[in-house]
């Protein structure tokens, strides 16, 4: 690693002419001065392209148009393929870095040998750029759900596995991204998670940053929203079931991953239950008692609340 590596941003986008610009904006605040911009455009039909050309402040910015819609995943790899740096930051062009992100990033990668992916946490911000849940953090809400701690430091591939990290300003190695073969846009949006797995199964190192060095925005049209539900969970079995059966280590951890599994399918049934699917959500939710009974007291209280929900107030 070089003293003053180049650093390349990647940012997909696709019909995000409302947001890209505050995007760019949060990259021309970056205490890191030494980096590149690739917007990778999917294929907009919002005019996103025209008004980036005809914005001067957003020159610093390559832009390149898909020639079809192929999805964010084969979007960040096309970045890949163009850019020249020796490390790539992803940051979709509906979210934001804080100023010290890549200055944090970087010196993560000269410090830690053989550092392969730097991860970080991230604000949870509304449409109109407003903080969501009263400013808490995106690991501090899902580690109070998980019951699952994270802390800045190293992370094993057994914790990845049980425990998945956000994707707002994922930073890696180019050349560690290229030898894991990218991101596999078909089991998007869990090709982040996917890919953490994978570099960690070569034996890179993954460093989580426990401060919210990024922004991740919540609208109508996140790919990985309510509406999507069903998708996402079935997607993120999908990414388990192939760790599982590519590293022995995660198998070691017995009944911890199995009861990640059932953690999933309880996801799944409640999203085909959410969606009218209900034949679906009983079986799944039969497959993940008998994967882990202790799933009971978590259906449990899911009823319970849905209970409260409908009785009326005294």
């Amino acid at each position: 690693m070089t003293s003053n590596p180049l650093v390349s941003v990647i940012v997909p986008s696709y019909n995000r002419r409302r947001w890209i610009g505050e995007c760019l904006d949060s990259l021309l605040g970056q205490t890191y001065p030494h980096f590149e911009v690739l917007v990778i455009d999917d294929g907009s039909t919002d005019g996103t392209v025209e008004w980036l050309g005809g914005e001067p402040r957003y020159g610093f910015a390559q832009v390149h148009v898909q020639p079809r819609n192929a999805g964010a995943s084969e979007a960040r790899n096309e970045g890949v393929r163009r850019c020249r740096g020796d490390l790539v930051t992803f940051i979709d062009s509906d979210d934001a870095l804080e100023p010290t992100h890549l200055e944090t990033a970087v010196r993560a990668f000269k410090e830690i040998p053989n550092l392969g992916l730097f991860c970080c946490d991230a604000r949870i911000v509304d449409a109109e750029g407003k903080l969501l849940q009263k400013g808490r953090t995106w690991h501090e809400i899902n580690s109070e759900i998980r019951k699952y701690a994270v802390r800045t430091g190293l992370r094993s591939l057994q914790d990845i596995f049980l425990f998945s990290n956000c994707f707002p300003g994922f930073t890696l190695s180019r050349c560690v991204y290229t030898e894991v073969g990218g991101l596999d846009q078909s089991i998007f949006p869990l090709d982040d998670y996917d890919l953490a797995l994978r570099i960690a199964g070569r034996g890179h190192s993954v460093y989580y940053c426990h401060q919210p060095l990024t922004r991740y925005r919540v609208h109508g049209g996140n790919s990985s929203g309510v509406a999507n539900a069903v998708p996402v969970a079935r997607h993120k079995l999908r990414c388990l079931r192939q760790a599982l059966a590519r590293h022995e280590e995660i198998r070691t951890l017995g009944p911890a991953a199995r009861r990640r599994l059932a953690d999933v399918e309880l996801e799944l049934a409640i999203a085909y239950a959410l969606c009218g699917r209900q034949i679906a959500a009983t079986g799944t939710l039969f497959r993940a008692l008998a994967r882990d009974p202790g799933q009971i007291t978590s259906v449990a209280k899911l009823v319970g609340r849905k209970l409260r929900k409908r009785t009326p107030a005294n």
